[in-house]
């Protein structure tokens, strides 16, 4: 049975083997008021099975319809491919945008609108909203917004989070290791992000994969070690690492030179509003589990048998993103 669950995940895990980094497109008014320079930068991972990418491709995936983009230059910059090109535009004001084949994926798209003589704009352009017109106001902050997918598409955040609850035996308990994991994933975080310590990114997605495998394996053990004796200091240890890894989505984009402080705020904000959704869902369950006869509490699972399935499939799909990572690093 844990063979074939194993075989089962290995051979699906590929489907959310990396977590899904925005893209930045900045635009600059030129000194004529009319031209724009343009800066498109986008996820860029090179496939080792026929050198193709998993990003988007191609400048002319920006499409604003009063201008038309002149042939640009692009090179790679780790895990990001840079594109380089100028907007010629036959009005003054920018009007409507939209990215083709973004439908089609999971990628956000930051776009940073640098006047001359008026305030830098940000909008976002997802498959939910593929277009966006420049005289329309963001109303929901960009960064929170970007938190929030940041935790719930990072899906090796999301299943740190669920196993976790496995070793949790109380209220009071899961508080203490919510409150520690926040803390400290806050603190990597923000010193990561104002360049305080900097760290490459695929050791730590690497090590963020290794660390839910010990999660997992702790959960699946009787025996009573320092993790389940002390959950919070694990919480504590682990969120630091994984704040690391929420950095990485922030050293693409960049902190705005304006508001630096605010935006980092708002994101973090929003990873903890993801964070506690995904407990809500699972709370919710354990409710309706509840009312439908199943027993099932956040630390005693019964039957055991049968919820000891999602720590196999956790240790699974987590034991091969942290070997294909490994192999990332070496290659």
């Amino acid at each position: 049975m844990r063979w074939l669950v194993l075989l089962v995940c290995v051979s699906s895990c590929r489907l959310f083997a990396h977590e899904v980094q925005p893209a930045v497109l900045q635009l600059t008014q030129a000194g004529n008021g009319v031209d724009w320079e343009v800066l498109f930068k986008q996820p860029y991972k090179q496939s080792r099975i026929g050198g193709g990418s998993s990003s988007l491709r191609a400048f002319d995936l920006a499409v604003i319809t009063n201008c038309v983009a002149s042939k640009g230059r692009q090179r790679t910059s780790g895990v990001m491919l840079e594109q380089r090109f100028t907007l010629e535009c036959i009005d003054a004001p920018l009007s409507v945008m939209s990215i083709k084949g973004i439908e089609q994926t999971l990628v956000d798209v930051i776009v940073t609108v640098n006047y001359r003589q008026a305030a830098t704009t940000r909008y976002l352009l997802n498959a939910r909203q593929p277009t966006i017109e420049f005289s329309s106001d963001t109303a929901v902050p960009i960064f929170l917004l970007l938190g929030i997918e940041h935790l719930l598409l990072g899906f090796d955040h999301v299943l740190f989070v669920l196993v976790l609850l496995y070793l949790v035996p109380g209220w009071k308990t899961l508080l203490g290791v919510v409150t520690a994991f926040t803390v400290a994933h806050s603190l990597t975080l923000g010193l990561s992000a104002f360049q305080l310590i900097t760290i490459p990114q695929a050791p730590v997605e690497a090590l963020v994969a290794l660390s839910i495998v010990l999660l997992a394996r702790e959960a699946l053990s009787s025996k009573r070690t320092l993790i389940r004796a002390q959950p919070w200091l694990a919480a504590f240890a682990f969120g630091l690492l994984h704040g690391l890894g929420f950095a990485g989505a922030l050293s693409a984009i960049g902190l705005p030179d304006e508001n630096a402080v605010g935006a980092l705020f708002l994101f973090n904000v929003g990873i903890e509003l993801g964070q506690l959704t995904i407990l809500g869902l699972v709370f919710a369950l354990v409710f309706v589990g509840a009312r439908f006869g199943l027993k099932v509490t956040l630390h005693s699972w019964q039957p055991m048998g049968l919820m000891q399935v999602p720590l196999y499939l956790v240790g699974g799909i987590s034991t091969y993103w942290f070997v294909e990572r490994c192999v990332q690093i070496v290659g």
